[in-house]
């Protein structure tokens, strides 16, 4: 078998454990409130560093965007699907409930934006004055 497969072998089985043991946590309520990372892509551009942050379901407005010491923090909730309760479910692979993501970032002064994109979070921080070089 090759590397490759191999790697995606074990990615899909960590992935696998990561659902069961959120399906434990719900079950039993046991340890800390669990988050989940949502995937992000970020540029850098002359002017701005943009996060495209993938959030379906999400209403961008409730997510809090927090920037400090070099650390990009966003937070929010996706809902649990209301259907969940009264269906058979063949396969639940997005997430859902609390959601922390944090990314280092240049530690300088930013103007935070955000606007939507189909299915995403875009946060735009648009570099200061005084921090461009």
């Amino acid at each position: 078998m090759g590397k490759s497969i191999e790697n995606r072998m074990l990615a899909d089985a960590l992935h696998r454990l990561g659902h069961l043991d959120q399906l434990r946590q719900l079950a039993f309520g046991l340890g800390q409130p669990m988050t989940w990372e949502p995937p992000l892509d970020l540029i850098e551009t002359a002017t701005e560093l943009v996060a495209y942050v993938v959030l379906p379901g999400v209403d961008p407005a409730t997510v809090e965007i927090e920037v400090a010491g070099g650390t990009l923090t966003l937070r929010g909730l996706r809902a649990r699907p209301s259907e969940l309760g009264a269906t058979s479910i063949l396969r639940l692979e997005l997430p859902w409930g609390r959601f922390e993501r944090r990314v280092t970032i240049p530690d300088a002064p930013y103007r935070v934006s955000r606007e939507t994109a189909p299915g995403c979070l875009v946060v735009r921080l648009a570099k200061l004055a005084e921090a461009k070089q």
